[in-house]
């Protein structure tokens, strides 16, 4: 695989897996709370944390040669990671806590905790060795020809859900300091 061939491939898994860790997240709050998720982040069905770290995953699996027991451990390490680094830069700079873990055993300021991370290493884990091989990699087959527009469209759509992200948390703390 060409290098283009291979940011095009991670790029439009970072969108499928940003996007399908927003079903996961709407689909947990539902059953766990009885009602979709009420805030996030960015306004539209995109989780950065879930594309992050799935194409960090994919990346390792798939162009570099790591074995099983490797994989897994960085299915719980590099999840957890994203997790504590996104949740700890909203915080500080947002002043927002999307999540809090503080009520469960074994977490780290509320951020992170252990039975998220072995939830995450589950779910990455078989979404790296089963649904990517599979699913996705059929899907890229079928969608080549046309990918980089599809990249291209995607990126716009994001880079304008942050920047309009960002416009309104910043006017939200000038209200703030003001008042």
């Amino acid at each position: 695989m060409s290098s283009y061939d291979m940011l095009i491939y991670l790029s439009m898994s970072f969108f499928l897996y940003g996007f399908l860790g927003w079903i996961i997240e709407n689909l947990f709050s539902y059953f766990a709370k009885g009602h979709l998720q009420e805030d996030g982040f960015l306004s539209g069905p995109f989780k950065p944390m879930y594309a992050i770290a799935m194409t960090i995953l994919i990346f390792f699996a798939e162009f570099t040669k790591i074995n099983l027991i490797i994989l897994l451990g960085l299915c719980f390490i590099v999840p957890t990671i994203v997790e504590y680094v996104t949740g700890y830069l909203i915080r500080r700079y947002f002043h927002k806590n999307y999540w809090d873990y503080s009520e469960l055993n074994y977490n780290y300021q509320g951020l992170v905790c252990l039975s998220f991370s072995f939830a995450w290493t589950v779910l990455t884990f078989i979404g790296i060795k089963y649904f990517q091989p599979f699913i996705v990699n059929t899907i890229f087959d079928i969608i080549s020809p046309i990918a980089f527009l599809i990249v291209a469209f995607l990126s716009i759509i994001i880079l304008v859900d942050i920047g309009t992200t960002f416009i309104k948390e910043f006017n939200l703390q000038r209200v703030r300091i003001k008042n």
